[in-house]
This record gives structure tokens, sequence and C-alpha cells, in this order.
């Protein structure tokens, strides 16, 4: 990890400010972050803090001085921004996936499985178990275009697990929309568990969450995803702002951690990882929520997890904590849907 002064990170969220006021509204910008300055070329991450402008494709050249020309006001400009820029190329979607790669039921539920909710006909990840601090309801968490996916979805829409594309159906119903933070810029939700099934605070083929932490530069991560498995990372930018389209709205995503290649390289993320929880791969603290990626050049993009418990207004089980409804742990057969 990566130690900063707090009067460089300061400075560097000013400028990020007015990165975003300069930039953000930019078809061609996919975020603005501060980070660590990344060298293609020699596919290099750095100590060197900057503010970071993401972009579809980043023009080189003649196309670059054809642009400027035509467009100088949408030059990133690192004199108006008053703090080192680096323009990193990435066309970051959303992560959920319409086409089955292989399904499973699970029993008891855990993070890194595929669920979806009962109106698309896709799936992504089931990110782990939290309980709300009001009323201690067990619940799970995802993101909100997982488990809601359109501004006409209601509490008590159903999820399913496995996820729709995966073969769910109503009576794989494991739990129902409760609530989401998409109000306050965050791409996550939460879905009140009906006790069908037993549930523990452990990510597949990861092992158990410790609980939550911050994301930090320089972090290595790992996460377990429903499309893509167990992969690796490191965290190369914090506080992000990022504007994304959804089903007939768009919004400004806050609080974006930006997740490269580790040294040895490796998939970050594929569709269908949506939900994930990026872990602290020394401690396995929860410190993400993984929502959308690119492929070329390999990224992940996450929401930070403590300002997403705050946002739905819960909190991660500890492991050792027992299920509100436990039963057994078993082997279950997926029943098959009737017809006609």
């Amino acid at each position: 990890m990566i130690e900063l002064s707090t009067n460089l990170f300061r400075q560097a969220m000013r400028a990020r400010l007015r990165a975003s006021a300069l930039y953000l509204d930019d078809p061609r910008v996919t975020l603005i972050d501060v980070g660590l300055r990344i060298h293609e070329r020699e596919e290099q991450i750095t100590d060197e803090l900057t503010v970071r402008v993401h972009v579809r494709h980043k023009l080189r050249g003649p196309a670059f001085e054809d642009f400027a020309i035509r467009n100088p006001e949408r030059v990133v400009d690192e004199s108006r921004v008053d703090f080192p820029v680096d323009v990193i190329e990435g066309n970051y979607r959303l992560q959920t996936r319409p086409i089955p790669r292989r399904s499973g039921l699970f029993n008891p539920l855990r993070g890194g499985i595929s669920i979806s909710n009962e109106w698309f006909f896709n799936y992504g990840t089931l990110g782990g178990w939290v309980r709300d601090l009001e009323t201690g309801q067990d619940m799970l968490m995802s993101n909100w275009h997982v488990l809601a996916g359109t501004s006409l979805a209601r509490r008590g829409l159903r999820i399913y697990q496995p996820g729709t594309g995966d073969g769910g159906w109503r009576l794989n119903t494991i739990a129902r929309l409760e609530r989401h933070g998409m109000d306050q810029g965050i791409d996550a939700a939460v879905a009140s568990l009906t006790g069908a099934r037993q549930v523990v605070n452990d990510s597949l083929g990861i092992g158990p969450v410790t609980g939550p932490g911050a994301p930090v530069l320089g972090m290595r991560v790992v996460k377990s995803g429903r499309a893509s498995g167990v992969t690796q990372g490191i965290i190369t930018g914090v506080e992000g702002l990022q504007t994304l389209q959804y089903r007939g709205f768009s919004r400004v995503v806050r609080h974006v951690v930006h997740i490269a290649q580790a040294p040895e390289g490796g998939q970050i993320s594929a569709p269908g990882d949506s939900g994930s929880w990026w872990l602290d791969a020394a401690t396995r603290q929860a410190v993400g929520l993984h929502f959308a990626g690119d492929d070329d050049p390999e990224y992940g993009l996450a929401i930070a997890m403590p300002e997403t418990l705050a946002a739905l207004n819960v909190e991660i089980v500890p492991a050792e904590a027992p299920f509100a409804r436990p039963e057994a742990a078993r082997v279950v057969r997926q029943p098959e849907p009737a017809f006609g």
C-alpha cells in the first residue's frame, strides 16, 4: 500500500472536483478519480499521485492533434486542473450477463454465487451477508442493477438464487428487494433474506469475510465473482466519479474505486461479476462492491465499502455470527420448472 500525506491527498481531491466540473459531462469520459499514474507502455503502476481522467478511447498522434484543434475545450489540460493529471483508456460497463455459462443452487448462501431479480433474464453476483442496523433483519447485498435494474422495481421484488440466466425461477426465491442507494450515487441494494436457506459470511473460493475495511491506494485485493471466479488486482484509484446510463436515466456514481491488474497479470472481472465484494487480500476485509469493468485494458470498478454500508444502513455480519433461522447445510437438487 502507498502512504500519502493528508495534505497532498486533500489537494488531489480539490483538483478532482475541478476536473469533474470541466470534463465529467464529456461523453468520451468514463471516470474521474484520484489515483496512481499508470505507464501504459511499460504496464507499470507508479507511486505518483494524480487526478486521473479515464476516456473510452485515448487519441494519439494526428488523431489527437485534429481533435485538439476542433475541440480545444475538451482537451484534458493539467494547468486548468492545477495538479498532475493522467489520462487513462478505459471503457467500463456494468457487469451482469444475459447468457448463462454455468448454473448452481447453493445452500448455504455465500458471496460469489449467481443471483438475479425475477424480472430480467441474466445473472449477477451475491456480494455477501449484511444486517439492518435498525431492525436486525438479515439481508444480502449486491448492486442495484442486479437486484432492481429499473426505476419501476419496488420493495418486495423476488430475488432468485441461482439467477434467471442460470435457470433460477420462483421456487428459487431466497430474498426480496428491500432498498437501494441510487439516490446517493451508490449502485448498491439489499434484499431481506426469506430464511429459506442458511447463509454464511464467506466468499466462495476465498474464505470468511472478516469485516469491513477502507480501500487504500496500492492495496492488493481479491474477489469471487459468478463469471470469472477468484481474481486479483491492485487498487490504483479512489474517490472516483462516473456518469453511467441505466435503464431510462443517468446517474453520477460516487466513491468509485479503480482496480488494475496485479504484476503477474490475469483477468480481473467479466460480465456476470456485478455485485462481488473486493476483499483486502491480506486481511479479507471487504473494501469495495464491484459494479463495472473493462477487458481491454483489463480494469475493474468498485464502490467503496464504508460509503456503501452507510448508504444502505447495514453492517457486515461477523463471520462467527449465527443466521437468524439456521438449518443444516445440505446439497440441494434444483427443481425443474413446470411448463404448459
